[in-house]
């Protein structure tokens, strides 16, 4: 038992304060003499209930007290909802949401700890804990999406400059740092100091380059209208849960744009399930649609670096980017997926005996200077050649492999 309930003392006997602190004291010695060689959990003595509703309540207020905006509930509205319920462990207040019956005093009372809603304490809490995470994390998401527009404008905008200062380069890996870490306090503090010095370079270069600041301006204003315009599109494939088609072209042309600011390149592949028409065609669509889930189920497993996009491309075709990896090491990863694929066992009502499947790949490496049009269509020609060459395989872009 967690909680028990304290013992009334005499008054030359001990309190069961004090004989919790000397508990305390003793078990403080014991570590001190190394004495401590059976579970402590068995010598404590136990929680009074009294004090442990205290020490609930005191955390519920400290909880409203520095609570904040969730969604439409306002954090006044948070602090009130848990005053309320301290009040209701306290002093036994009806609990939020529940009115007491006409007549009823009241009351702090033994009786009264039995008629405690805690379901419906931990019911709010769990809820309330569940809005925070979702808020929190929808606003970070909104954040790092206006920070990926801020540097898309910024390589835009400083195209026309080849010889960019080091100190910017420098400060933009910085902040391509910031954002892969998701830390929007980071994020804030590189995107301050980016700003800061890009206006003192733009300054030093002239007329031209404060238009380019004003050009600037005006593009950071329109990010709210721009991020109001992805959050209505739907970013994820509703069947297999990957990101879909528009998810897929905006991540490729910024893997462009880190590219051209960072130099860093990534490794497309494009993978399409062999024979897919002939499954739909024997087994019914239903069983069509049940090979791309589990075939999007297993991809999800093999590629999983934090930096892994998965995306379904279009009817049975998908697309993988992978970032900062070379030929060698994307053939090895993309044989991995292509052999969780080949064991992969479709167990279906109606089907004599488990469906097996095999995919062909295509991978491509963006070059310097290239389009995301060029990528994707080297990627896909790759792709079509391990199609002719008898499926179930792995072939690389030609230019790919002169370049190693």
């Amino acid at each position: 038992m967690i909680f028990g309930r304290r013992k009334s003392a005499d008054k030359t006997g001990p309190t069961s304060d004090d004989a919790a602190e000397a508990s305390d004291d003793a078990a403080h010695a014991r570590r001190a003499t190394g004495d401590e060689a059976e579970d402590d959990t068995a010598a404590a003595p136990p929680i009074p209930a009294d004090r442990a509703v205290d020490f609930i309540a005191e955390m519920l207020r400290t909880l409203g007290e520095n609570a904040f905006d969730v969604g439409a509930m306002r954090a006044a509205e948070v602090g009130e909802l848990f005053e309320g319920w301290a009040r209701h462990l306290l002093v036994g207040t009806p609990a939020p949401g529940h009115a007491r019956a006409q007549g009823e005093p009241a009351r702090r009372s033994e009786s009264a700890g039995a008629r405690r809603d805690l379901p419906g304490l931990r019911r709010t809490f769990r809820d309330h804990r569940i809005a925070e995470s979702h808020y929190v994390t929808t606003a970070l998401g909104e954040f790092r999406e206006a920070t990926w527009a801020f540097i898309s404008g910024l390589r835009r905008s400083l195209s026309v400059e080849q010889t960019a200062d080091r100190r910017i380069n420098h400060r933009m890996r910085r902040l391509e740092g910031a954002v892969r870490s998701g830390d929007p306090v980071k994020i804030k503090s590189e995107a301050q100091d980016m700003v800061t010095l890009l206006t003192e370079f733009l300054a030093e270069r002239g007329a031209r380059h404060q238009e380019q600041i004003a050009a600037m301006a005006v593009r950071l204003e329109s990010l709210r209208g721009e991020l109001d315009d992805v959050r209505a599109q739907a970013s994820i494939d509703a069947l297999t849960k990957l990101y879909n088609r528009a998810s897929f072209d905006e991540q490729i042309e910024r893997e462009v744009d880190l590219a051209t600011l960072f130099g860093k390149r990534a490794c497309l592949v494009m993978l399409d399930i062999d024979d897919f028409k002939w499954v739909n065609d024997t087994h019914g669509h239903p069983c069509g649609d049940q090979v791309l889930r589990e075939t999007a189920e297993t991809l999800t497993r093999c590629f999983k670096r934090k930096d892994d996009f998965i995306a379904r491309y279009g009817g049975e075709e998908f697309a993988i980017v992978l970032r900062d990896l070379d030929i060698p090491t994307a053939r090895t990863v993309a044989e991995r997926g292509m052999g969780a694929i080949r064991i992969l066992e479709i167990h279906r009502e109606g089907l004599p005996e488990p469906l097996r499947i095999t995919v062909s790949m295509g991978i491509a490496r963006l070059r310097p200077g290239e389009t995301a049009a060029s990528w994707i269509e080297r990627a896909d020609r790759a792709l079509y050649q391990a199609k002719n060459g008898g499926r179930d395989r792995i072939e690389i872009d030609p230019i790919d492999l002169e370049e190693r």
